[in-house]
């Protein structure tokens, strides 16, 4: 994170920068700037631009874009490229932000970055999980429903695209069908690699699972441009339609096989509910329905969803392997076991038949089926320790401490209120190590209505 100092530098030498941009405009000035999320695999502000031009006062939302240059998620994050996809997706009908500037010359920030047009949008929360709270939480069956067809059609939109006719040199090109398989294969055994602290740490199950990735190689049908991170979460939605307003996060974006992306969108759903225990919520359509309504989109027909489920585990836990270590790099608490026992490989030991590293989450359907103790800690001024009994269903607050919880939250009582009132993101808290859990996080989401309520 960047500290007050570092901000001000910035927004001078952004402004600097924009004088360069804007040679029409005048009094070039920066406010509003805040900072939105965690930014894993990348750095975003936001501002708003404000100048004079012809006399008349004007103002743009803006958003700014970079790759962290400290701590990486992705070892190829490329912001230039990720500002070119979208730019080259302006008029193909995928919604996509106007794309503004870019810059490459290090002299400027001493890093690559980019800035686009801010849009008025919500967003579908990856923590806590939004089969548990947030907006796709608070919906109705029917907003559920429009939000889920609204990201898988800009998804398949995305792969109908005429690719070939558009500028996209940038990325790696098949040369066949199976090329664009094997350029996929290597490039996720270049992040195994990069992801290991020294070349004999392994992680068997990964491993396994590029291995038979590997051995089980096929040859696509159709070869289209591939989102890559396909999900809820990386949609921007209007706050009142629930329409789809933008496809956003293109850090993963490929040319290969669009099965690939359809897997990666049904994983990232089973991960936010039944991966980690939690009910689909009502009116999230089934994966049969999912797939229906895509072959009915693009007229295709998938027929090698489990080799891509397979392929979207591996990714997705080399990613895990790459968040949890710099988390614990920055001093956040995770278990100890699970960089090794995950979601991702235990998925990938059931589909393959692999010995299991832990124990699989039984879903929990209601809030009726949980008997739990929840222990938590309020640092600094006001501060106090209390535990909630949840007693299938229902919460009784105590005072004091209690052994052995199922989940212990540490928090000062000025971030937590902070959290309450919507001023502090609790992803956010979490990130920056404002606020510690420790044993079954999925309590915190179950629970989240409790206990925020017999905390106050």
């Amino acid at each position: 994170m960047y500290d007050e100092k570092e901000i001000v530098e910035l927004k001078t030498r952004l402004v600097q920068w924009l004088q360069t941009k804007m040679p029409q405009a005048e009094n070039i000035s920066i406010s509003d700037f805040d900072k939105p999320g965690m930014g894993l695999a990348n750095v975003t502000y936001l501002f708003n631009l404000n100048w004079e031009e012809s006399g008349q006062k004007k103002s743009k939302g803006v958003v700014f874009r970079s790759v962290p240059q400290d701590i990486k998620v992705h070892p190829e994050s490329d912001s230039m490229e990720q500002y070119r996809i979208m730019d080259a997706l302006k008029d193909t009908g995928v919604p996509v932000p106007v794309m503004l500037w870019m810059e490459d010359d290090p002299d400027v920030l001493g890093y690559d970055f980019f800035l686009m047009e801010r849009l008025d949008g919500a967003f579908i929360t990856d923590f806590p999980p939004y089969h548990s709270a947030g907006i796709y939480y608070d919906a109705t069956p029917e907003q559920r429903a429009k939000m889920w067809w609204g990201g898988l059609e800009n998804m398949a939109g995305v792969h109908m695209v005429d690719w070939k006719n558009m500028d996209l040199s940038f990325l790696d090109m098949p040369k066949t069908p199976i090329d664009s398989i094997d350029l996929q294969l290597a490039h996720w055994n270049r992040f195994y690699r990069w992801v290991k602290d020294d070349p004999d740490e392994s992680h068997p199950i990964l491993e396994a699972g590029l291995t038979w990735l590997e051995e089980n190689k096929y040859e696509p049908e159709h070869i289209t441009l591939c989102w890559g991170d396909s999900r809820l979460g990386n949609l921007l939605y209007d706050k009142d339609t629930f329409d789809v307003k933008a496809v956003l996060d293109w850090e993963m974006v490929f040319i290969g096989d669009p099965e690939a992306d359809l897997a990666w969108f049904l994983l990232l759903d089973w991960q936010h509910s039944e991966g980690t225990g939690l009910p689909k919520c009502e009116g999230t359509p089934s994966a049969e329905e999912t797939i229906a309504r895509y072959e009915e989109i693009t007229g295709w027909k998938p027929k090698n969803l489990f080799y891509n489920e397979v392929f979207g585990c591996v990714r997705f836990g080399i990613v895990l392997v790459s968040v949890l270590k710099n988390m614990k790099g920055q001093g956040i608490s995770i278990a100890d076991d699970m960089i090794h026992n995950n979601i991702c490989t235990r998925r990938i030991s059931e589909l393959l038949g692999l010995p299991s590293p832990g124990k699989k989450k039984d879903v929990i359907r209601n809030l009726d089926e949980i008997t739990a103790s929840v222990q938590i800690h309020f640092t600094g001024p006001g501060g106090c320790d209390w535990y909630i009994m949840s007693e299938k269903g229902k919460g009784t607050r105590y005072e004091g401490t209690i052994e052995n919880p199922d989940c212990s939250i540490t928090v000062s009582k000025e971030v937590w209120d902070a959290i309450q009132k919507g001023r502090m993101n609790q992803l956010d808290a979490w990130s920056e190590g404002k606020l510690s859990t420790e044993g079954d996080l999925n309590l915190m989401s179950l629970l989240g209505d409790m206990i925020s309520e017999l905390s106050k």
